[in-house]
């Protein structure tokens, strides 16, 4: 049975909706990035069909998020930085116009 979008807008205004919101977000943020590919689709629609997973695949995805979540956090830091950095001499600088005109 497939749900319009408005009542799954119903079902994540309800209380205990608090994981499908994660995992909404989760996956659309996913679907904006092209590293996530037909074959990383694949492998979720095959763990949204089992309805579990092993422990090792568990353990083993945990793992895989915290390193994910540091590298997140390492490239916003690196933005940042670069962001509020002063420009230094070695930017090629253009060179300055002189007008020059008859009085």
């Amino acid at each position: 049975m497939a749900l319009t979008s408005s009542e799954i807008l119903l079902s994540l205004r309800a209380p205990g909706s608090g994981w499908l919101g994660v995992l909404a977000t989760v996956l659309d943020e996913a679907n904006q990035d092209p590293r996530f590919d037909a074959a990383q689709r694949s492998i979720l629609q095959q763990l949204l069909d089992q309805g579990s997973m092993s422990s090792e695949v568990a353990d083993a995805a945990r793992e895989r998020a915290a390193r994910f979540e540091s590298d997140m956090h390492h490239e916003a830091r690196a933005a940042r930085s670069a962001a509020t950095a002063p420009v230094t001499q070695s930017v090629t600088q253009r060179p300055k116009l002189t007008l020059v005109g008859q009085a």
